[in-house]
């Protein structure tokens, strides 16, 4: 009697990530995924059911796996939970850009990828529940939360796309610290 092979989802996240940015979304099959993982295309289905659940579990993965490395959680130091985020954040952009700018650009045409997109988001809506504690103790001005993120994370999102791009421009990195210090002070000179 033979044992079944054991599936890595590591190797098969991996495998998927690595078809879709050489292949885009219509052009990585699920039949390149399950050469590329080392598994049966049958299998790869009936273990992760569709190609675009599929891609939403390697980003839980990837997600995941950045959040063990890094957690991120209300501390009291306001300071440094923005600080936290937006590290997070800048390694989940720096490791998923190429990913997630397929995906944005590609949701149009393939709606099955939606659901991808709720990965991001939840990551997001973690950050929104910190800044709303901080800014019902009065540590940080009112407004909508995910609004607030946004802005403490754009910069850091433009930074990498543009940087991603590998254009002839000298865009340097943005140092996270003095981000966090004049996103709490503000860039005008009092």
């Amino acid at each position: 009697m033979t044992m079944a092979k054991q599936i890595d989802d590591a190797d098969v996240f991996l495998a998927t990530v690595d078809m879709l940015l050489a292949n885009g979304y219509a052009g990585a099959t699920t039949k390149m995924i399950a050469e590329a993982a080392g598994i049966n295309e049958v299998t790869l289905f009936r273990k992760y059911g569709s190609k675009a659940e599929l891609v939403a579990a390697a980003l839980l993965h990837e997600r995941a796996a950045l959040e063990k490395e890094q957690p991120v959680a209300y501390t009291g130091n306001v300071e440094a939970d923005l600080l936290a985020m937006v590290r997070i954040y800048a390694e989940a952009a720096h490791r998923q850009s190429a990913l997630m700018l397929l995906i944005i650009a590609e949701v149009a045409r393939y709606p099955e990828l939606r659901e991808t997109m709720q990965v991001p988001f939840m990551l997001i809506s973690r950050f929104g529940k910190i800044v709303a504690r901080y800014q019902e103790e009065g540590r940080l001005h009112s407004g909508e939360p995910l609004l607030v993120v946004g802005a403490l994370l754009g910069p850091v999102i433009v930074n990498t796309m543009l940087r991603s791009a590998e254009t002839s421009l000298p865009i340097p990195p943005i140092d996270l610290r003095i981000h966090i210090e004049r996103f709490l002070h503000g860039y005008a000179i009092r």
